[in-house]
């Protein structure tokens, strides 16, 4: 009844029109007077990348759209962020997965390109690991929380650069595998408050430029696929006040368009996951770890080389290496394939049936 209590309550929040009670960092200055945190604005932004979708209008002049966010896990320019935001790269690859490709996202399909721009700097993408429309996005426009944390919405891709990368990147910690299980990520699960609440920052580029939310995770399941930080007090004022957490913490995190694929970090400067979808007070993660066990394994070949390292602990992970992409026949058109794309702002509707709660998607470019 507690869990069905929280899809109810999440669901009237959404319906209700609500003020904006999350507000965003702008600025270097403002961030700072965050306390205990163990980095800067600086290093928030020289590690996130702000993906742009290039493409030709009936003029056949290139326009250029933002499409998203994402953030660098190395030196050499790996980074993660949302297949729904790399959706037209992978359109030809949607029924098939691929582990350790390299899928060119400025000539995938013609007249249109993917640019990345990291500390001002443009950069084509190649995309290297990815599963399949099915299990990503399952090809939908609405979602209801229940998939959101048993789809895996998120791709590996590269920055390409001649030479050696030099890209500043987060920090990975290690993890106890016996604590989260990945194996079956459509099992069946229950929403209950994280304990204790987790201070995070959400670092993205919505349209008004580069952006940082502070909030707390509240919600979690018990295999640690996801989280939620939604505007819902699950705690105690007593628990809270064991936690040394203010009773009148406001709960939930704003997001906006485009910000999907983004770092979420806590105060520590160690990933946590990648925000996947969110609104004005509510934000829903991806943890680092089901992304990490999707894409990279602790064990390599002879000649395999590291392609990440946990901390503190320098734990090696090796990309997997399994390749099974096989193109798809599909020839859509540019406008149709735009138009089917998705886009981060979301509603949440009751379900009479369920009483899960829908997240519905906009359209991404009007």
């Amino acid at each position: 009844m507690l869990l069905l209590r929280y899809f109810t309550l999440i669901s009237i929040l959404f319906l209700l029109p609500a003020p904006v009670l999350s507000r965003f960092i702008t600025t270097a200055e403002e961030f700072a007077a965050s306390k205990d945190v163990a980095f800067s604005w600086t290093d928030a932004r020289s590690r996130s990348v702000k993906i742009l979708l290039e493409f030709r209008d009936g003029d056949d002049a290139w326009r250029r759209v933002n499409l998203g966010s994402g953030f660098l896990l190395s030196q050499d320019g790996l980074f993660v962020t949302a297949y729904h935001v790399m959706k037209l790269c992978l359109e030809a690859q949607r029924e098939t997965s691929g582990l350790s490709v390299k899928i060119d996202c400025s000539s995938a399909r013609p007249g249109v390109r993917y640019v990345a721009v990291n500390n001002e700097r443009e950069f084509p993408i190649e995309v290297i690991s990815h599963l399949k429309e099915a299990d990503s996005t399952n090809g939908k426009a609405k979602h209801t929380p229940d998939e959101i944390i048993k789809q895996r919405d998120f791709v590996i891709g590269k920055l390409k650069i001649d030479g050696p990368g030099t890209f500043p990147f987060w920090r990975l910690k290690d993890f106890d595998q016996a604590t989260s299980d990945f194996r079956n990520p459509g099992a069946e699960f229950s929403l209950a408050p994280m304990m204790p609440p987790k201070r995070v920052f959400i670092a993205g580029f919505p349209d008004r430029d580069f952006v940082i939310s502070e909030g707390f995770l509240n919600l979690t399941e018990e295999h640690r696929r996801g989280y939620f930080a939604a505007d819902l007090k699950v705690y105690s004022a007593g628990y809270l006040q064991s936690q040394n957490v203010a009773a009148d913490t406001q709960w939930g995190m704003r997001i906006e368009n485009h910000m999907s694929g983004g770092a979420v970090i806590d105060s520590s400067g160690y990933v946590v996951g990648m925000v996947v979808n969110g609104n004005q007070n509510t934000a829903a993660i991806l943890s680092i770890e089901n992304i990490l066990a999707t894409f990279f394994s602790r064990e390599g070949g002879a000649e395999a080389q590291p392609a990440l390292l946990l901390n503190p602990t320098d734990t090696p992970l090796f990309l997997k290496q399994e390749i099974l992409h096989k193109p798809s026949s599909d020839d859509d058109s540019i406008p149709a394939l735009i138009s089917r794309m998705p886009s981060y702002k979301l509603s949440m509707l009751p379900d009479t049936q369920s009483e899960k709660r829908l997240i519905s998607v906009d359209q991404l470019l009007r």
